[in-house]
């Protein structure tokens, strides 16, 4: 049985009836995702702006350096702390060692509170980073009157922390971190609160326990 030739008569056809049916596509910025994006934006930095206020106000409120390590420290602590707990269910779930059936609620709960302490420990490292460089600016110059906020000081250690570390992240080759806050990077991914196991939520600590 022979191979059928194509009817150069029909080229033109298909390619007109093709070119009639292809959609075009939308040009422009959609509103409904762009409002989301600066709803969501919005909501992040009142999460960010309350949580690093109450720390200002109760973690060493009169040592700067005291509450920039101990905000190092406790972030550290807290990233270690929900994301190896994560881990360790996944692990035992995938293992198929998690032999007891919990109620959905409880997961949800529990998902929600390594969410959030994920979230607390990141703005902790965040305004224990932030902390450390003006305290060390200071102390670089010497000059117990002079601030790291002070006009004039504000650009030298900006320009110093920006430069150290767009090389330091472009090093490391994490500069696509800068979009969002470290949380990005962790093993615990903000998925939704109804996934039906473990596994599923946190798919990104997979490399925990292969």
């Amino acid at each position: 049985m022979g191979i059928k030739k194509f009817d150069q008569r029909t080229r033109p056809i298909m390619t007109k009836t093709v070119l009639r049916h292809t959609p075009t596509p939308p040009i422009g910025v959609s509103l409904g995702p762009l409002a989301a994006q600066v709803g969501i934006g919005i909501g992040v930095a009142s999460f960010w702006r309350g949580s690093w206020y109450i720390l200002d106000d109760h973690l060493f409120p009169d040592n700067a350096l005291h509450s920039a390590t101990a905000s190092l420290g406790l972030g550290t602590a807290g990233l270690a702390l929900t994301q190896g707990m994560i881990a360790h269910c996944a692990s035992k779930e995938v293992s198929g060692k998690n032999k007891v059936k919990l109620p959905s609620y409880y997961n949800s709960v529990a998902r929600f509170g390594s969410l959030y302490g994920i979230a607390m420990s990141v703005v902790l490292i965040w305004r224990g980073a932030w902390m450390m460089w003006d305290v060390g600016y200071e102390r670089l110059c010497k000059d117990e009157e002079v601030k790291a906020t002070d006009p004039g000081h504000l650009t030298k250690t900006g320009l110093a922390s920006h430069v150290l570390a767009v090389g330091g992240l472009l090093a490391a080759g994490r500069f696509s971190s800068v979009l969002a806050p470290p949380a990005s990077i962790c093993i615990l991914k903000d998925m939704a609160l109804k996934a039906s196991t473990w596994k599923e939520y946190s798919k990104a600590a997979k490399w925990f326990f292969r």
